[in-house]
C-alpha cells in the first residue's frame, strides 16, 4: 500500500550497501511544470500522479510506480513534492541553517523512527541554485499493519529494508495572491537500496532537471 511508503518517506524527509549501476531499469521521463511556484522537473511518464491536501495548509503531489512493490505489497519506488507554507521570518534557506545542519537535523530520520544510527547515512549534501540537494540512505521503521500476527503479539513497529532517497529542499514564492510569505518545497524520489543501482541514472536525471519553469 502507498500509506507505508509515504510514511517512510515522511519520516526521513522531516525524516549502505554498494549497488552496481544497471541502465536496464532506466525510466522514460516527461516534464512536470508547477506554474504556481515557477519550477519544472522531469518525472517518470509511467508513474501515477496524484495530489492530496495535507494538514496545516500543506499539500502533496505524489508520483508512484504501481508496479514496483516490496515483499509486503508496499509501493517502494515513488516520488513526492510537499508544499509547506512558512512564517514571514523564513526569508531564505539560511533561516533553516546550513545545508549540513538541515541534513542532520531535518532530513535524516530521528529517534525511534531511525532505528540504529548506523542505518541512516548522508551520502551528499550540496547547496546550489538556491536549493539544498541531499542524497542519503535510511532504514525506516513504520507502524505494524493492524491485524497482522506481529501486531497481535504486541509488535507496534517494523523495520523496512534500506531505502535510498534523493531530496531537493527549497523556499519558493507562490504566484497565488492568497498565499502569503514563502513556501518550503521539498522534492523527494526514493526506492529501495537494492533497486537503486538500476535506477540511479534516472534519479540523477530527475534531480538535475530541477530548475525555473
Amino acid at each position: 500500500v502507498l500509506t507505508q511508503s509515504i510514511a517512510a518517506a515522511g519520516a526521513a524527509a522531516m525524516f549502505p550497501l554498494v549497488s552496481i549501476a544497471d541502465d536496464s531499469s532506466a525510466l522514460k521521463l516527461e516534464p512536470y511544470v508547477d506554474n504556481d511556484y515557477n519550477f519544472k522537473l522531469s518525472v517518470p511518464s509511467s508513474f501515477t500522479t496524484t495530489q492530496q491536501k495535507l494538514s496545516g495548509r500543506r499539500k502533496g503531489v505524489f508520483f508512484t510506480d504501481e508496479n514496483s512493490k516490496d515483499g509486503s505489497g508496499n509501493i517502494d519506488t515513488l516520488g513526492f513534492i510537499a508544499y509547506t507554507p512558512m512564517r514571514d521570518d523564513f526569508t531564505s534557506l539560511s533561516s533553516f541553517g546550513s545545508v549540513d545542519e538541515v541534513g542532520q537535523s531535518t532530513i535524516l530520520p530521528k529517534s525511534e523512527l531511525a532505528g540504529n544510527p548506523e542505518d541512516s547515512k548522508m551520502l551528499s549534501a550540496v547547496s546550489k541554485n538556491n536549493a539544498y540537494f541531499f542524497d542519503y540512505v535510511a532504514k525506516p521503521i513504520v507502524p505494524t499493519d493492524p491485524g497482522s500476527s506481529a501486531y497481535k503479539t504486541g509488535q507496534m513497529t517494523k523495520e523496512l529494508e534500506p531505502v535510498h532517497f534523493r531530496t531537493i529542499f527549497t523556499l519558493l514564492p507562490s504566484k497565488d495572491a492568497n498565499v502569503a510569505g514563502l513556501t518550503l518545497v521539498t522534492i523527494t524520489f526514493q526506492t529501495t537500496e537494492a533497486k537503486y543501482g538500476g535506477l540511479k541514472t534516472s534519479f540523477d536525471e530527475i534531480i538535475s532537471s530541477y530548475g525555473k519553469a
